[in-house]
């Protein structure tokens, strides 16, 4: 056997070992390498991601430097701060962001921990307690000050802590359902730092007698600590008032039981509910207040403007509250809440609503009645701040313009000419920045104009240019139709002389349009026989009866329809026919307005408009006209315009000779388009409706040459017409397309309304959508509860957006969730109301097709040279008799004729007949009657009848349990007494009347038969 062999087995297994443990260094180096190369990555991945963080940190600062106004770029640097766990990051931004915005609860709350955990020694704390104090200032939060409560806690420094409790106790001790948290903490914070000792009870006891006269919610369990702890310790307590403080806790227990219902309705609303939290908020402090001292209805106020933050008619009921209830100036040791002043607190509503006008109002309010030297210059700083933070609405910067110029009037000098030209200067500059910034929407009504003008009648003193600015009001879209401006302005303008006023009299009662002419003539007449000669007199007259008997016709032939625009725009009514002669007497009157004063050098004619208002195209001042329908000599072929609805348009045209002439071709092929721009061509028509087989397209137009607005297609087969019917209300050029037959025969033109009239389970109806709310923004906010089968946004004449809706999901339960998650959510700070639809039934249509030939039965009087009308059934002021309906006259007419009317005895016979009172009772003797007699029903209705039948008639009531259901019996007889002296005047109360006459006779037949049986 050779030597290698031979070899000794323990070698072998030495060797082995040695190769093993040689494999294991192997193996421990190439670990040892792995793990490097690991923790090489994660370095990298980390420096990439702190760095991806830095980036986006560094842009949206960029962004906030840009549009300093955005809140999301705040929120989102905030958030990026936190994701890259950097104080000093944390720390820059929330600065940046409370620059801007106050700090909501949750922020603060979460960059406080981080603050709190952080803090050990004395100084840091208190460094954290500042931070707390402006986080309370922001916001009434209790979960931040139970968060500061713990700070308290931790801290060993009780001057800290006695500073903290100071605050908080006074404030949030008194939060109903938050409060006795608060007063836990501060007793165990109390033994915790005092120990156990009779001063330490003692103090502990006084801690819950603060706490018990307050109203919380669980101060039961405290009343019972509270006693055992009194039982325990009886013999080192001193100065317990048992009897008055048991006084002070029935009194916040009983408080307690009227505000818990209170709570519980707050506590399940949801979040975004905040219309009705302010409600409830409203309700609550209106039912509590009586019960609560000031501090407590305080807090109140405070927690609804923390949870309603965004709305500024809570904060502006807040400021009201405490100017009513201002806080003692001389309290330095009050909390910082109660030591606030209307000031501090509008600054603070200012910096959540920064788009409130009734805000800035009240402060420079404010800032005037504090009367300071400074206080002209801070109501300009607080002018700046409106233009820089930009308000959302024409009207509301008219309202801040219009209380800063009245400002202004209060502190003129008007003796002064430089002071008088400067607050001329004023009025320039907020007209003028109001149409740079508004356009033809700025001050629709023109009430700067207004306001300037009155002033220059009179403080200014230089009425010429007043009549001036007059002119321009009155030339303003339908400002000349509103016979309210007319008298004022010509008020103003008699003070320069009876024939300035002459003259705008006669002006404006020729003006086409009037909304109430008969009060303007009554005026103009009024003048004439104050001031005027006879042949004045009479030619005010005659044009004030031909003016009446214009506007009768005008009625008589239009309907109620015009009724219901009186003293309106026609595109506020959403009306759709706009007739020829109206628009070309608009135009005589704007010319006749030009040249009888015009607008003031410098000044461009003022338009008054709003968001249902038509567009307009340059210097245009025509409407669009739908084709006028015209007027049948039949009545009974004549169609009446009240069954027609005025906000939706025809859906089958009558088309005049002059149309007739236009739509050539066959006409089972033919379809009518209206409510076109009038920059709308043949080829933008064809361009929006590929899907239809178009022959020809024929625009009518005006003998300018343009376009009036509307047309015909041809289509290639009369199968095209129904498809093309369905393309009704398609957008084009910003304005729905009204699509609709052209029918020659009147017979067969029935009403036609594309949309259902009936109950939808599946459908929506909602309101108070933002104007500029588009389809698929609302398909975003109502798709989560279902699938949508159709959306619906329903428009003016114009395109524009009238805040309604229709939304139809295939199911009824995604309606009903729809419903239930929807109503009143706020979008963009408008309120939605979201219901199944479910369209009122229409009136009856032939109730109104009837007229009356009014002359010598009856109406308007005929007395200024008119003769015989034929007047719709609305334009009727029938003679009526006196103090009774004519429905009821018609129904006494028809029984008069079947039953002998019954005496007063009858009536009583009658009664005691139908009540169950003994035969001894009924034929009682005449005592009885006398004690019936005062009611007399021949005898005419009146006040003071009714008033002695009272004061007369009590006394013989023998039985006491009669005197209240008589009294209630003329309480009734009183109402319907007024009620048939105002019908005398007109027909305003007649609803009214009937709903009160039909409680009246039914609930007075049981009070008879209690007071028969009584008898």
């Amino acid at each position: 056997m050779s030597d290698a062999e031979m070899k000794d087995p323990k070698d072998e297994i030495i060797e082995i070992d040695a190769l093993d443990e040689s494999a294991d260094t192997e193996d421990d180096s190439s670990e040892g390498t792995n793990t490097e190369d690991e923790d090489t990555e994660d370095d990298d991945n980390d420096e990439s991601i702190e760095s991806k963080h830095i980036k986006e940190y560094i842009e949206i600062l960029t962004k906030i430097a840009g549009d300093k106004y955005n809140y999301d770029n705040y929120a989102e640097l905030l958030e990026v701060a936190h994701q890259m766990n950097d104080l000093d990051k944390i720390r820059q931004s929330a600065e940046i962001f409370a620059a801007m915005y106050p700090l909501s609860p949750e922020i603060w709350l979460r960059w406080l921990k981080i603050e709190s955990s952080l803090a050990t020694t004395d100084e840091e704390v208190e460094k954290v307690e500042k931070l707390f104090q402006r986080a309370l200032s922001d916001y009434y939060s209790a979960e931040v000050a139970l968060e500061f409560a713990a700070l308290a806690m931790k801290t060993d420094s009780k001057a800290i802590a006695e500073r903290i409790w100071k605050t908080l106790i006074p404030t949030y001790g008194l939060h109903t359902m938050k409060g006795r948290s608060i007063f836990e903490a501060y007793r165990e914070d109390t033994l915790t730092k005092d120990g156990d000792s009779p001063a330490s009870f003692n103090r502990l006891a006084r801690i819950y007698e603060q706490e018990l006269k307050i109203p919380l919610r669980n101060m039961e369990d405290s009343y019972i600590e509270y006693k055992l702890l009194c039982e325990k310790y009886k013999d080192v307590l001193t100065d317990l008032d048992a009897e008055k403080f048991e006084r002070r806790y029935k009194q916040a227990k009983e408080a307690l039981q009227r505000m818990l219902p209170h709570e519980t309705a707050l506590a399940a609303l949801e979040a975004h509910c905040h219309q009705e939290r302010a409600d409830l908020y409203r309700k609550y402090i209106a039912d509590c207040q009586t019960l609560l001292d000031d501090d407590e209805v305080q807090i109140l106020y405070e927690r609804m403007v923390t949870e309603c933050c965004l709305d500024g008619a809570v904060w502006h009921e807040y400021v009201r509250y405490l100017h009513r209830c201002p806080p003692d100036a001389e309290d330095n040791t009050a909390s910082p809440v109660f030591r606030q002043t209307e000031l501090d607190l509008v600054n603070r509503a200012l910096r959540n609503c920064t788009w409130s006008a009734e805000l800035y109002v009240e402060k420079m309010r404010i800032v005037e009645r504090q009367a300071t030297p400074t206080s002209k210059m801070t109501i300009l700083k607080i002018m700046e701040d409106v233009a820089s933070a930009g308000l959302q609405t024409p009207e509301a910067s008219v309202k801040v313009w219009l209380e800063y110029l009245t400002y202004l009037r209060r502190v003129t000098d008007f003796a002064s000419e430089k002071e008088r030209d400067i607050l001329r200067a004023n009025f320039d500059l907020a007209w003028n920045q109001l149409g740079r910034t508004w356009g033809v929407l700025a001050d629709p009504q023109c009430k700067i104009l207004q306001y300037w003008g009155r002033l220059e009648y009179e403080a200014l003193g230089e009425p010429n240019k007043g009549r001036d600015l007059w002119y321009s009001v009155m030339a303003s879209s339908d400002n000349s139709s509103r016979v309210g401006l007319w008298i004022e302005f010509i008020e103003m303008e008699a003070k320069r002389g009876p024939e300035a006023a002459r003259k705008l009299y006669r002006k404006s009662i020729t003006t086409a349009g009037l909304d109430d002419p008969e009060t303007l003539a009554a005026a103009w007449l009024r003048f004439e026989r104050c001031n005027g000669s006879l042949e004045q007199l009479i030619s005010c007259q005659e044009l004030c009866n031909a003016t009446i008997e214009k506007y009768y016709k005008t009625i008589s032939k239009n309907g109620p329809s015009n009724r219901a625009t009186k003293g309106k725009r026609p595109e506020a009514m959403g009306t759709t026919a706009h007739k020829d002669s109206d628009a070309s007497a608009a135009k005589r009157q704007a010319s006749s307005m030009d040249g009888a004063g015009g607008s003031p050098p410098g000044k461009k004619k003022v338009k008054r408009t709003n968001d249902n208002l038509s567009d307009t195209v340059g210097e245009r001042q025509e409407e669009f006209k739908t084709p006028a329908i015209p007027p049948l000599h039949n009545s009974s072929k004549n169609h009446d315009l009240s069954k027609q609805e005025p906000s939706k348009p025809q859906a089958v045209i009558d088309i005049d000779s002059e149309s007739d002439a236009k739509a050539g071709g066959d006409q089972s092929r033919q379809v009518f388009v209206s409510n076109l721009s009038f920059e709308v061509t043949e080829t933008d028509i064809r361009e929006i409706f590929p899907d239809l087989a178009i022959e020809s397209i024929e625009l009518v137009a005006s003998s300018s040459g343009k376009s009036r607005g509307f047309g015909y297609m041809q289509l290639a087969s009369a199968e095209e017409v129904p498809k093309a019917l369905s393309f009704d209300r398609r957008p084009l050029n910003g304005r729905p397309v009204f699509i609709s037959n052209v029918a020659r025969d009147k017979t067969t033109r029935p009403h036609q309304f594309k949309y259902s009239s009936s109950f939808e389970p599946n459908k929506l109806f909602i309101k108070g959508l933002p104007f500029n709310l588009g389809q698929e923004e609302l398909r975003r906010l109502f798709e989560p509860f279902g699938s949508i089968k159709d959306i619906r946004i329903v428009c003016f004449r114009s395109g524009k957006s009238k805040g309604l809706a229709y939304l139809e999901y295939e199911t009824e339960t995604s309606a009903k969730n729809a419903v239930l998650k929807m109503d009143q959510h706020v979008i963009d700070g408008f309120t939605i109301t979201v219901a199944i639809s479910s369209p009122p039934p229409k009136k009856n249509p032939t109730a109104t097709e009837s007229t009356l030939s009014v002359g010598d039965s009856g109406g308007p009087s005929s007395s200024l040279g008119s003769g015989k009308k034929l007047l719709g059934k609305w334009d009727v002021k029938q003679k009526l008799s006196p103090m009774i309906p004519t429905a009821v006259l018609k129904r006494s007419a028809a029984a008069a004729s079947e039953e002998k009317p019954k005496s007063n005895d009858d009536f009583r016979k009658l009664l005691l007949k139908s009540s169950s009172v003994p035969e001894s009772i009924r034929s009682n003797s005449s005592s009885t009657r006398k004690r019936c007699a005062f009611l007399d029903f021949n005898a005419p209705p009146s006040i003071s009848s009714s008033n002695q039948y009272v004061e007369a008639n009590i006394a013989t009531i023998q039985h006491v349990q009669l005197v209240p259901l008589y009294q209630q019996l003329a309480e009734w007889v009183r109402q319907l007494v007024v009620l048939f002296q105002q019908l005398q005047n007109g027909f305003q109360h007649v609803g009214t009347l009937a709903q009160l006459s039909h409680t009246f006779l039914d609930q007075s037949i049981e009070l008879w038969r209690l007071f028969a049986k009584q008898l």
